[in-house]
């Protein structure tokens, strides 16, 4: 019996990274190819123009692509924040978030409040990135479909257990629906929720349409240095 849930618990980790992996991919690729295309013809264009010797038309362009490229360059850093901070192990926890959320705040129109009373304590490595990914997965959804201004997240021993919330002011959603629904194969919260209990941790999604949305994780899994 213990090999049986041995096998289904492997089997739902490797689902779960394989579900990650194909996300950045595809997001990669849509960047990647959308920036050379956008490229290619801005230099075709600039190329005439000078042939043309209308190099105030080309300069133009030569700043629109300049733009391009910063434009893309960003959004490519976003990609690889979605990867596992290399970072995460050596500062811990606390201090790869502040750095996530000065991204968003860099990024996006919004305004973030942490606290955390983590201290020293050292997560376990597991726990942590589940714990990171939970985090992003919740200012994905905030970014793309929230319209939030404001995002207040904790994260806090209690009673020896950490608990994180990650509450927002955003359009929310119907979440007792959206648990319903048939296809539970996507990633998103439904896999950020099946990823906690796979740790033997407690999910929940307080949501309903026009009231924001609050997502709170707790582990009791705490090794301390």
């Amino acid at each position: 019996m213990e090999d049986i849930e041995a096998r289904e618990f492997s089997k739902k980790i490797l689902t779960i990274q394989e579900e990650e992996r194909h996300r950045i991919s595809r997001d990669l690729h849509d960047e990647v190819g959308q920036f050379s295309v956008s490229l290619g013809s801005a230099l075709n264009i600039i190329e005439k123009e000078i042939s043309r010797r209308n190099f105030d038309a080309a300069l133009r362009l030569i700043q629109d692509a300049k733009n391009i490229l910063t434009e893309t360059t960003k959004k490519i850093r976003t990609l690889f924040i979605d990867l596992r901070p290399a970072e995460l192990g050596m500062l811990g926890l606390p201090s790869v978030l502040r750095e996530l959320f000065a991204h968003y705040t860099k990024t996006y129109p919004l305004n973030i409040k942490f606290k955390e009373n983590i201290g020293r304590i050292h997560i376990k490595d597991e726990v942590a990135i589940t714990l990171y990914r939970v985090i992003q997965e919740a200012f994905n959804n905030i970014v793309k479909h929230a319209r939030a201004k404001n995002v207040k997240i904790d994260l806090l021993l209690k009673q020896g257990e950490i608990n994180l919330s990650a509450e927002d002011d955003g359009v929310g959603f119907d979440a007792e629906a959206f648990f319903k629904e048939a296809n539970v194969n996507k990633l998103g919260l439904r896999g950020m929720r099946e990823r906690v209990d796979l740790l033997n941790g407690r999910f929940l999604v307080q949501s309903k349409v026009r009231n924001g949305t609050k997502i709170i994780v707790t582990f009791p899994i705490i090794e301390e240095s």
